[in-house]
C-alpha cells in the first residue's frame, strides 16, 4: 500500500469525518444560539479544517470530478446549489454595519428584465427566450421575470432557476 493510499486511510478520513461532524453539530449549535461563544470559535476553525481536507481530496480527484460533471444530474445540481448558496447568503447576509435585507438578491433579479438577468445566468436574451417557449412559458425580453413568471403561475426566482439550470448548454 503506498502512502498516499495510507495517508487517505488512516488519516485524512478519520479527520474528515471528526471535523465534518463537529461542524455540524456547533453549527446547529449556533444556529439556535445556544452557548454560541462557547462553540464559535472551533466551528469557525475546524470548518477551515474541513475545508481545507476537502480542497485536498477536490485537486486529489479532480479527474473523477471533472468526470462527474459531464453528467447533466450533476451539473444541474452543482448550478442550483450555487444559486441555492448565493440566495440564501443574499437572502440573509449582512455586512454587519446595516440592517439585514431578506430577499435582496432575489428581489433585484426578479425585478430585472429578462434582457438585462439573462447574461447574468449565463444565456443571451435570445436563448432565454427559447429556454421558456421549451418550457411552455411565454416571455419576452422587455419583460421581468417576475412578470414573466406570474403569467406561467410561478414567481421570478423560480423562472431564474429554470434559466439558471439551462447555463451553458
Amino acid at each position: 500500500m503506498t502512502i498516499s493510499k495510507t495517508m487517505t486511510r488512516d488519516v485524512v478520513t478519520p479527520v474528515t469525518i471528526v471535523t465534518f461532524v463537529v461542524s455540524t453539530v456547533t453549527g446547529i449549535m449556533l444556529l439556535l444560539h445556544w452557548n454560541a461563544g462557547l462553540v464559535r470559535f472551533s466551528h469557525e476553525w475546524l470548518s477551515v479544517v474541513f475545508s481545507a481536507i476537502a480542497l485536498w481530496h477536490l485537486v486529489k480527484n479532480w479527474r473523477a470530478f471533472l468526470g462527474y460533471l459531464k453528467r447533466h444530474a450533476a451539473q444541474a445540481a452543482f448550478v442550483t446549489s450555487v444559486i441555492v448558496s448565493v440566495v440564501f447568503t443574499g437572502m440573509t447576509g449582512t455586512t454587519g454595519g446595516g440592517a439585514v435585507n431578506p430577499g435582496a438578491v432575489f428581489g433585484a433579479l426578479s425585478g430585472a428584465r429578462l434582457e438585462a438577468a439573462a447574461p447574468a445566468l449565463g444565456l443571451t436574451s435570445d436563448t432565454a427566450v427559447e429556454v421558456l417557449k421549451a418550457a411552455g412559458i411565454d416571455a419576452a425580453p422587455g419583460e421581468t421575470l417576475t412578470v414573466i413568471g406570474e403569467r406561467a403561475g410561478k414567481n421570478g426566482a423560480a423562472i431564474a432557476s429554470m434559466l439558471a439550470a439551462k447555463r451553458g448548454r
